[in-house]
């Protein structure tokens, strides 16, 4: 049998070899991005990077964060500069979440998007928000318990998703919703606290990719989530359901919804679009201070679909004052009705959308106390 090492080392002078690697030892790896506008209508670009250092008790490493800063005219004009800072490579191919400060927001988010979408080294997996104030002023935070800011920010973010207050969501599942003309987007609204820490306060109201100014508290945006079948592991909530008894406690209530069934209606009649929902809440109650749950159960049933079926209508109401179609009803008479969809004022439909809810809440389980 004839050696086949000529051959194989014939076919070596062929291949190109590693032409186009990325060595880890020459990167800097940015965790977060954050995006300001400042007063001259510059662009302000905050990256937070990680800092090891060794751990003076043992061999264990800590992991700290660094914030860098500059500015310029566009997102790679910024990084630009911040790469002349740095010893190594920016590589933002492991970042984690991607900040805008309320004014940048206000102006839209697609523009500083771009860059990520067009080199294939940026991460499609980061999570999106909106700050308020100033994005950057986040990545200066130093919580106690965890150093390192990106992964305290991604953990109070987890949290919010388990707790069905903000979706599951990154840059590469938002992207065909950003650019969907029938569909608005909502995303991540952040604060600061007084202790210097990163607060999930509830969702930011987009319209055509820009911030509304509209926000949502973290109870009207688990229903939002309900409203879109988009329920976390938990949704919890607690509800006046009184306010004779004393102590004051008594006169609430706390539950978790276990189960749910939403259904959702688009008509159109005589070019006039209407919708309707029906959300069927099945729920645990956590917490019921005056006690005797099963006495009380068909009051309890009544007056919490009563509360939150206003609850509901008041999210409706802020959606459509933000005008953020979150529901994607644009999107429906898109492919059911196309043709009410050409007479429609493509950036206004929202507004003129009639909704009807019903909503009914159903206690089943209550605890091991009765």
């Amino acid at each position: 049998m004839k050696s086949k090492k000529p051959i194989v080392l014939l076919l070596c002078l062929l291949l190109t070899g590693c032409w186009d690697q990325h060595l880890m030892k020459n990167a800097v790896l940015v965790q977060i991005l954050s995006y300001d506008l400042e007063d001259n209508d510059k662009m302000l670009l905050g990256v937070s990077i990680p800092i090891i250092e060794e751990s003076s008790g043992g061999p264990q490493a800590r992991v700290k964060s660094e914030t860098l800063s500059a500015k310029g005219h566009t997102p790679r004009d910024c990084r630009l500069k911040i790469d002349r800072e740095v010893s190594g490579i920016l590589d933002s191919s492991k970042n984690k979440l991607i900040m805008f400060g309320e004014r940048m927001a206000a102006e839209g988010i697609y523009p500083p998007l771009d860059v990520v979408w067009r080199d294939p080294r940026n991460s499609l997996g980061a999570t999106l928000g909106v700050v308020d104030g100033k994005a950057v002023d986040l990545l200066e935070i130093r919580p106690k318990h965890e150093p390192n800011v990106s992964e305290y920010i991604q953990d109070a973010l987890t949290s919010a998703e388990e707790n069905s207050i903000i979706p599951d969501q990154t840059i590469q599942t938002l992207a065909s919703e950003m650019l969907d003309p029938g569909e608005d987007i909502v995303l991540p609204y952040l604060k600061m606290n007084n202790k210097k820490t990163a607060v999930v306060v509830g969702l930011a109201l987009m319209n055509e990719m820009k911030y509304s100014g509209i926000k949502l508290s973290p109870e009207d945006s688990c229903l939002l989530l309900l409203l879109n079948n988009k329920k976390g592991k938990y949704a919890r909530f607690t509800k006046q359901i009184s306010n004779k008894e004393k102590p004051k406690l008594k006169n609430y209530v706390s539950f978790n919804v276990s189960n749910m069934k939403r259904k959702l209606y688009v008509h159109v009649t005589n070019g006039e679009v209407s919708v309707h929902f029906k959300l069927h809440l099945k729920v645990n109650v956590d917490e019921y201070p005056k006690g005797d749950v099963p006495k009380d159960i068909e009051r309890l049933n009544k007056v919490l679909t009563k509360e939150l079926t206003g609850d509901v209508k008041r999210v409706i109401s802020k959606l459509q004052q933000s005008n953020c179609d979150a529901f994607g009803i644009g999107r429906k008479l898109i492919a059911f009705h196309p043709k009410t969809w050409e007479k429609l004022d493509k950036k206004e439909y929202f507004k003129n959308v009639t909704f009807s809810t019903n909503v009914k809440v159903e206690i089943i389980k209550q605890g091991i106390v009765l």
